[in-house]
């Protein structure tokens, strides 16, 4: 008779696990979730509180986090709109029919698909992020080295005097479990008054 109490204490033990698991992976995100982070007096953005700071991911990047355990990473770079303008205008390779974001957003894509094999990618979705005008596409792409595909959340987003371009990606058989929380934080990307 204890042996079946036991057996089922473990499998009601083990089944409200499985539980628990299901519930906070479907759960939304929440504000207290999430710590906003400055950068250079520049911008500011929502960072999970399960993801930390970390200086390996690009060096290009102004701010980097990450949780390993979790498989969870996002960066933002950004670069003066001049530059870019004009660097591509030289290379003619700027679409004067079209904005700059969407160039800044076309021209990130085009590296992308030199570096990766990119499998699948969502159509683009034009928005405003806190006044800004902003660009957003997802994609699944296998990386060289890595043996999974690599799901990334790309959001590109245009200053007054920057475009900066909010990258966040994890693999993909993760990519319903941190779906939401990527979008928060490319949601919550503010300038900060100068």
């Amino acid at each position: 008779m204890k042996k079946i109490i036991l057996m089922l204490f473990v499998g009601l033990s083990f089944m409200s696990c499985i539980d628990f698991k299901t519930k906070k992976s479907n759960s939304e995100p929440k504000p207290e979730d999430f710590n906003t982070i400055s950068v250079n007096d520049q911008y500011q953005i929502d960072i999970p509180r399960f993801m930390k700071s970390t200086t390996g991911l690009n060096e290009e990047a102004s701010l980097q986090y990450q949780n390993l355990f979790k498989e969870a990473y996002t960066i933002v770079i950004d670069e003066p709109k001049d530059e870019f303008v004009n660097i591509f205008k030289e290379l003619d390779s700027y679409n004067e029919n079209i904005s700059l974001i969407e160039n800044y957003r076309d021209i990130q894509l085009q590296l992308f698909n030199e570096r990766m094999r990119v499998n699948t990618q969502s159509s683009p979705r034009s928005l405003k992020i806190n006044g800004l005008d902003a660009e957003q596409v997802d994609m699944d792409a296998h990386v060289e080295g890595v043996d999974e595909e690599i799901s990334y959340f790309l959001t590109f987003v245009e200053g007054p005097e920057n475009v900066y371009m909010i990258m966040a990606w994890t693999l993909k058989s993760k990519k319903e479990e941190h779906a939401k929380t990527y979008g928060v934080i490319a949601e919550s990307f503010k300038l900060i008054d100068q």
